[in-house]
């Protein structure tokens, strides 16, 4: 799919995450603890205090700094090699389509909540549908 970016609506939302990040990993991170308690047996506690921020680190910030790519590189393909590269190793880990759809939703839920342009605001709209998408085909089984 060949989208196209505007290079200036890009920045401004790139910065806008960037700025933003740790306030959306955060809130989607507790949400998704909350809503999807059997994602603990699937996380480490070395390298973070709560499941919480273990989860922030390996699937809400990931995500938020594939979004930043896909804005800084003004690529959509970004997304189908990382979704797609990941799939395997998240499945084996007992992520579903239900997590990561909803990990998606929750995210650009709270980029909304951002002081966004009509500009900023199209863009966002445009990657959660590519993104969606992309997440319902990668879980989609094999012949359906």
């Amino acid at each position: 799919m060949n989208q196209q970016i505007d290079s200036q609506t890009a920045a401004r939302l790139a910065a806008h995450l960037d700025r933003a990040r740790p306030m959306i990993c955060e809130r989607v991170s507790a949400k998704m603890m909350l809503a999807f308690p059997e994602l603990a047996a699937t996380l480490q506690l070395e390298s973070a205090p709560s499941l919480e921020q273990r989860l922030s680190k390996v699937a809400t910030e990931r995500f938020c700094e594939m979004l930043r790519a896909i804005l800084v590189f003004e690529a959509f393909e970004l997304a189908d090699q990382e979704l797609r590269w990941a799939h395997p190793i998240i499945v084996r880990q007992g992520v579903t389509y239900q997590h990561q759809a909803t990990m998606v939703r929750w995210v650009f839920e709270e980029v909304r909540r951002l002081p966004l342009d009509a500009a900023e605001k199209n863009l966002v709209y445009e990657l959660e549908q590519y993104l969606n998408n992309l997440v319902r085909t990668i879980f989609q089984p094999a012949g359906s």
